[in-house]
This record gives C-alpha cells, sequence and structure tokens, in this order.
C-alpha cells in the first residue's frame, strides 16, 4: 500500500536525512529490503518508451495466483459496433510498428485489457466473443448498457447515470460458483477510463476482488496544449540540432524532412498511439497540438489533412485535437482569396466572425469532434484585440459567437503583462481582465464573456516559477469560466535534467484557500483553488484543467524518465485533484520501476522531496524568477540588461542593503488588494505571510526574525544549502538501487543525478555570493 502523507512530509521537511543514508532512510520511510520481483525479469535494455504502461508480470508468486484465479477471459460484446469515424482513407502505421490502429474506443478497451493481463499475469488471457448469458468464471467484463447485455444486468442505469459522461464503475460479481468482473461506463470511453483503472489495480498489487467502485472526474475538460518545438525538453537531439534524421523533435510529425520525410501524417508512428493510451490511461480528453506563439499553417489545407489524420488514431482513446491559432489569422495571403482587410478586424465586425466560423467550419468537415482553439493575444507580441481597439473580453467574445454554433469553445489565455497597465507586471492580468467580469449585463446578471468562453489563467500571477502564490483570478471571476493551465513540462522546473516531481506544487495550489466570499462577503463553504476550478465554489457548470505537455520524440518520450510522473501526475490531479501526491508517486512507481517494496520506498521519498528542494537552491522564501536570460535554466541574479525591465532578475529581487524581495504590500504595490480580503490581510502583513511566500510580498530585512530561530539572511543560506544537500542524498539514493533497476534507464538516471546536483551547487553558490555583496553578512 502506499506510504501515508505524513511519512512523506517528514521526507521533505528532513531533506538532508536523506543524503546522509540512502538505504537507511528508505527503510526509515517503510521500504523493506525483500525485493518482491523474481530474478530474471530485468531488461537491462528497456528505454522506457512504454510510459507506465509496460505491465510487467506480477513477481509475487501468491498474487499472481489469485489474479490468474480471478482473471481468466476477455468480454467485450459489439466492440465494433460504434466505430470511430475515419476521415483519413489512407491512415497507417510507419513499416515495422508494433502499435496498432484501433477502430472504436470498446476495440482500444480490449486490446488494451489483452495486452495488460497477458503481460501482468504472463500468459495470454483468452478473449470470449459473444458469451450472451453464459460468461465464464473469471470473466472480465467491458461495455456500456448498450454495448452489453452483462452490463445491462449488473449495472443499474441510474448507477451509470451519477457517473457521468467519463466516469466508470467497477464491479465484483458472483453467480453461483462463478465469479467475474464488470468494467461498465456511461460511455464506451468511461468503460475505457475504467479498464486502465482496472489494469492499474493489479500493476500496483491491489485487491480485484470485491470491487465496488464509481469514479467520475471532477473536472469535465482534462486537456493538454502541446507547444510544438517551444521550451522542447523531450526531443531526441543535442540541443539546437534540430533533432535527428529530419524531425525537429516534436512528438507528432508534420514537416519532417531527410530520412524521415516518409514518415509525416498521415503515416502514424508508435509513439502516437503509446501518448494516447497513457493519456486515455490517466483520462485526458484532448490537446492542443501547436505552439501558442501560432504558426497560420495549422489553419491551412494541407496541415488539416495531417490533423484530421492524427484525430483519427486518437479518436479511439477519447482525444479530441484543438489548435492555437493567431487573432489575426485572416490578413494572411495564404488563404487568399479568402482574406480579410485591416478594417474588418473588428471583433465585432460580421466579416471578421463570418471568417472565423468559415475556417472553423472547414477544420470540422474533416475533424467532426473538433474540441476548438487556444489563443494567446495582445501578449508577447502576438496580435489580438488591442491591436484594433478592442479589450479582450470583445475580442473573446467575437471569436467565440463565430464558433458557437460549430459548438466549439475558445480557450482565451490570460498572460499578458503590458507595461503600461501598471509598474508592477504581476497586476497586470487582473487589471485587463477582472472588471470584464464584473460588467453589469441588460439581463441584470455580471460579466461580459460568452459561455463558450474559457480563460485559461497560470496556476500564479507570474510565468511557472517552482513556487508562486496562487492567481488572485481564481475566486474572483466569479462570472466566468476558468480554466486552471499548469505546466507540465519543466520550463523552470530544471527541463530535463533535473528531478523534479510537479505534483505537489500542484496539490499545494489546487489545496489554497482563496478565503473567497459571497455577495454579502460571507466566506464560502468550498472555495479553495480546486472548488474554484471544479466549480463547485462558484456553481460554474463547465470547467477546465490545462496542462502544457512534455512529449517529445526522445525514446522515452519525455527528456528525463522522471519526467514522465509529471504527465501522469497531472492526468491523476485532474481527474480529482483531491488525491494525495503522495499515492499517485507510489502508483506511478509501481507502474514503472517496481512494486519492490525497498524500491518503492527509496524513490518515492526522492520524489517527493524534489520540488522543495529545487524552490530551496533555485527560489527560496519567496524569491522569484532568477533565471538566466531567455534559456530559464540557470542562475543569473544579477543580469539587468535585457529590452524588458520586467525580464530581469533585478526586477524581482530589489537586493540591497536593506534586505531582499519585492514589495508588494498595502505600502508597496499594493498587488495584495487583487486577493480576498482573507488573503489580503495574510499576504499584507511581514508577521503573517507563510515564509516560503514573504519575498513575493515584502522587501524582507536581512535580520528578520524567522520560524526557525534564524535572522533572515542565515535561513536564507541555510535552504539554499539544504536544496543541494538533498539532491546530493537523491543521487546516492539513486545508486542504492542499481542491483534492483534495469540497467539502461538506471544509468541514465545516474547521469541526469549527476548533472543536476552540480547544476544545483551552481545555483546555491551563484545566488549565495551575490546576495552575500548585498547582506555583508557571513555565510
Amino acid at each position: 500500500m502506499p506510504m501515508s502523507r505524513r511519512v512523506f512530509v517528514g521526507a521533505v521537511t528532513a531533506g538532508v536525512t536523506l543524503g546522509t543514508d540512502a538505504a537507511g532512510t528508505a527503510r526509515a520511510l517503510g521500504g523493506q529490503d525483500t525485493p518482491s520481483g523474481p530474478a530474471g525479469q530485468r531488461d537491462d535494455g528497456y528505454d522506457g518508451s512504454a510510459l507506465w504502461l509496460r505491465y510487467v508480470p506480477v513477481g509475487d508468486p501468491h498474487l499472481l495466483r489469485r489474479y490468474r484465479r480471478r482473471v481468466t477471459a476477455v468480454v467485450v460484446e459489439n466492440a465494433d459496433r460504434n466505430r470511430s469515424y475515419r476521415h483519413t482513407p489512407n491512415l497507417s502505421m510507419a513499416p515495422g510498428s508494433t502499435e496498432r490502429l484501433m477502430t472504436s474506443t470498446l476495440e482500444a478497451a480490449r486490446e488494451e485489457l489483452v495486452r495488460g493481463l497477458g503481460g501482468l499475469l504472463d500468459r495470454p488471457v483468452r478473449v470470449v466473443h459473444g458469451p450472451g448469458h453464459d460468461l465464464p468464471d473469471g470473466a472480465v467484463v467491458v461495455g456500456t448498457r448498450e454495448s452489453s447485455p452483462a452490463v445491462r444486468r449488473f449495472v443499474p442505469a441510474e448507477e451509470l447515470a451519477r457517473v457521468g459522461r467519463d466516469g466508470f464503475v467497477l464491479r465484483s460479481v458472483t453467480q453461483g460458483r462463478r465469479a467475474f468482473t464488470v468494467i461498465a461506463g456511461h460511455t464506451d470511453v468511461g468503460a475505457l477510463y475504467g479498464t486502465f483503472a482496472f489494469l492499474r489495480r493489479i500493476q500496483t498489487h491491489r485487491p480485484v476482488e470485491g470491487l465496488a467502485v464509481a469514479e467520475s472526474p471532477r473536472v469535465a475538460h482534462r486537456h493538454l496544449n502541446y507547444w510544438d518545438t517551444e521550451r522542447l525538453y523531450a526531443g531526441n537531439d543535442a540541443p539546437g540540432t534540430g533533432g535527428l534524421n529530419g524531425e525537429n523533435g516534436a512528438i507528432f510529425n508534420f514537416a519532417a524532412t531527410g530520412a524521415s520525410a516518409g514518415l509525416n501524417l498521415p503515416v502514424v508512428l508508435d509513439r502516437y498511439l503509446v501518448a494516447a493510451r497513457a493519456m486515455a490511461s490517466v483520462g485526458i480528453t484532448g490537446i492542443t497540438i501547436n505552439n501558442v506563439n501560432a504558426d497560420n499553417a495549422y489553419l491551412t489545407d494541407e496541415y488539416i489533412a495531417q490533423e484530421a489524420a492524427l484525430a483519427d488514431a486518437l479518436r479511439p482513446y477519447g482525444i479530441r485535437l484543438a489548435l492555437s491559432i493567431r487573432y489575426a489569422a485572416p490578413l494572411d495571403s495564404r488563404f487568399a482569396p479568402d482574406t480579410l482587410t485591416e478594417e474588418q478586424m473588428a471583433p465585432t465586425d460580421p466579416d471578421f466572425r463570418a471568417w472565423w466560423t468559415r475556417r472553423a467550419r472547414r477544420i470540422q468537415q474533416s475533424v467532426p469532434d473538433f474540441a476548438g482553439f487556444t489563443v494567446k493575444a495582445n501578449s508577447e507580441g502576438q496580435p489580438g484585440p488591442q491591436d484594433f481597439g478592442y479589450d479582450h473580453g470583445d475580442g473573446a467574445n467575437g471569436m467565440a459567437a463565430a464558433v458557437a454554433p460549430l459548438g466549439l469553445k475558445i480557450y482565451w489565455r490570460t498572460f499578458v503583462y503590458n507595461p503600461e497597465v501598471d509598474s508592477d507586471r504581476l497586476k497586470r492580468a487582473y487589471l485587463e481582465f477582472g472588471h470584464i467580469d464584473d460588467e453589469p449585463q441588460p439581463d441584470g446578471s455580471r460579466g461580459r464573456f460568452l459561455d463558450n468562453v474559457f480563460l485559461q489563467t497560470k496556476n500564479g500571477p507570474l510565468d511557472f516559477q517552482a513556487r508562486e502564490p496562487v492567481h488572485p483570478m481564481f475566486g474572483r471571476m466569479e462570472n466566468t469560466n476558468q480554466a486552471i493551465e499548469l505546466q507540465i513540462t519543466q520550463e523552470y522546473t530544471g527541463q530535463n535534467r533535473m528531478l523534479c516531481f510537479l505534483a505537489p506544487m500542484w496539490e499545494e495550489i489546487l489545496k489554497t484557500d482563496t478565503r473567497a466570499t459571497d455577495a454579502r462577503g460571507r466566506l464560502l463553504d468550498k472555495r479553495l483553488v480546486g472548488h474554484v476550478v471544479d466549480g463547485t465554489a462558484q456553481h460554474h457548470s463547465d470547467t477546465a484543467v490545462v496542462g502544457v505537455a512534455n512529449l517529445g520524440n526522445a525514446d522515452n518520450l519525455t527528456g528525463h524518465h522522471f519526467s514522465q510522473a509529471n504527465l501522469y501526475a497531472f492526468g491523476r490531479q485532474s481527474w480529482d485533484w483531491t488525491l494525495d501526491a503522495g499515492d499517485i508517486a507510489a502508483d506511478w512507481v509501481r507502474m514503472t520501476w517496481s512494486n519492490d517494496h525497498h524500491v518503492v520506498g527509496v524513490v518515492v521519498a526522492m520524489m517527493m522531496g524534489s520540488w522543495e528542494a529545487l524552490v530551496n537552491y533555485q527560489t527560496p522564501l519567496g524569491i522569484a524568477h532568477q533565471f538566466t536570460a531567455d534559456v530559464h535554466y540557470g542562475p543569473g541574479p544579477s543580469e539587468s540588461h535585457l529590452p524588458r525591465e520586467d525580464w530581469n532578475p533585478t526586477y524581482y529581487h530589489k537586493a540591497d542593503s536593506i534586505g531582499l524581495g519585492y514589495d508588494r504590500s498595502p505600502t508597496g504595490s499594493d498587488f495584495t488588494a487583487q486577493y480576498f480580503p482573507g488573503l489580503q490581510a495574510a499576504y499584507g502583513d511581514l508577521g503573517t505571510v507563510p515564509e516560503n511566500l514573504m519575498m513575493w510580498f515584502h522587501h524582507v530585512p536581512w535580520d528578520h526574525p524567522m520560524s526557525s530561530g534564524r535572522i533572515f539572511w542565515d535561513e536564507l543560506v541555510h535552504r539554499y544549502y539544504a536544496g543541494v544537500r538533498y539532491v546530493g542524498g537523491m543521487r546516492r539514493a539513486w545508486d542504492s538501487l542499481e542491483s534492483r533497476i534495469d540497467a539502461r534507464r538506471f544509468a541514465e538516471v545516474r547521469a541526469k543525478l549527476a548533472l543536476h546536483e552540480a547544476d544545483a551547487a551552481d545555483w546555491r553558490d551563484t545566488c549565495v555570493s551575490y546576495w552575500q555583496q548585498f547582506s555583508g553578512r557571513h555565510i
């Protein structure tokens, strides 16, 4: 069973202990030295390409016998009845592929069970077709009430209605001497999600008897933004080479050249379907496939044909495609003669709306389940409605009105920071969007944004820093649909060199109390960020979570073996944000590395302290954005030469002989005023602000007393050193597992950890020596 949350907290707060005696720490954390897997099971050449869906045989002989008794056959009736739409007649797998294109969602469920159970039980599991009422003992039945007589017999319609579109039921059924398992969904995709949940139980060595499970997601749209090659840390290439064999390093091939020219869509590569299966296994519903700094090529007929092929391949797994677009795309001559003039670009102009209706309909003709558009407008050089004299509400609504008749959504990103709005970058987004949410409407309601608009807002007010306060817009945009945007790819959290498990960060964010109030100023009963996101705080019926994906063409698809855990955790936490990060980590370790109790104990302890360690050696106590220009990896606290003031580390740290940090209190920029009163008061006072956020809101004196009994300077230095010590502990802990981990992956992680430790020390040494120039104090 997963270790308790209390154990994980101990691992994080006592990170130095991990570094002093890795094996002993693992035992203290609940690990055992007795391996649970059989000898001879290792594949020392395995490259990690199956992600967490490798399906290694169950090593515990007793447990294997129990599973084999309980699971003997797979029954998926009418698997070909609801065939998935396929637009592309020449859709095909690349030569030498091991994956296979699915024709329906229930076929995908059946094939996953056959693959998964065959691997886990170490023997083929027979497929029984059309058993009617005569189910064999040990059958695993998958379907819906429409597809399966067994589901109709054993799962009431009202129970499936309660779990909703994507939910599922797992039920153990006994009839006389026969026992079998029913996996039922209200829809085919719900049954597929249930299939993966059932397999996960065996992968993590949980019981499959006595099942009475009913699950449904807390958030309706669980979506990835795949930013093409922007910030791509998972490309199988050396930096700057543009990929191998003509590929650009991206997960999907649209314009590969050279040796890979024949592998562009509609040719489907194995990694596409591995990624699709992995996404479905954690309930991800869609993916925006191109960069938010959008290229209009994705709206051309040539690219739409390729997008349709990709959609055909992913559709059986319940994954819908979306596109990032440029607001000013109608001006692009590539669409001639269907182009607009500058005078027609107002979002209220009928010609502007008609253009987007036509373009969206053209996509929908080839991709009928197309989800909609993601828009980055008036930010970092991207065009938007402000270029034509309109605000974000006008722009979002103009596009939303154009595509609403087609059932599509607009995800309008709120990552804006025009310096003319306010001198404090953190205040700018709410100042541009908040008044639109509050605007009175003719019908007596408030809020101008249309119902098919999501404002897509980063979890914090800056830019995916390792720790940020929650964005004040969560809870303050009471009248608008909001999607939280989380960054799975590790732009500021170590890229593909550092082991940093992000689930604890997301858990901290989602479980932060916004102190949201109603119109009378009374605290809401449900007011955590997660409640805002899932709609229960302020009664929003349409909800979304968006993750900036970390997939690429690397052999292991994510560039670092442990980065796979972040994609896995994003899916699990999007499905249910109340889950414990430690439990998620334990599941992933068991599915990816080993069910050996010792391995699980050591690796989970490494993971659960890794994020806090990174915060400590990079940006402890709320100091923000101290990275070298553009690269966003190494330390650069002294940099002040960038063309925008708010791109410079010096803008954020304000170091002087008095102290360190940006004063955003009521006596400073008053950013704290954007929060609800409870957080305003807590964040605005140096005596009550959480210490791990203090420099986000205050210029902290070097001699300020801390809860540890140290003064601020000593606590700051302590955090930098503790972070690096933790990384050294992770490296030694990993070394202790050499005999228990397959050789290739062990060596690759070991090499990454060596780089990680060296780079963490560089962060510590660079920053501490720089701050010392201002503090004038000893280390």
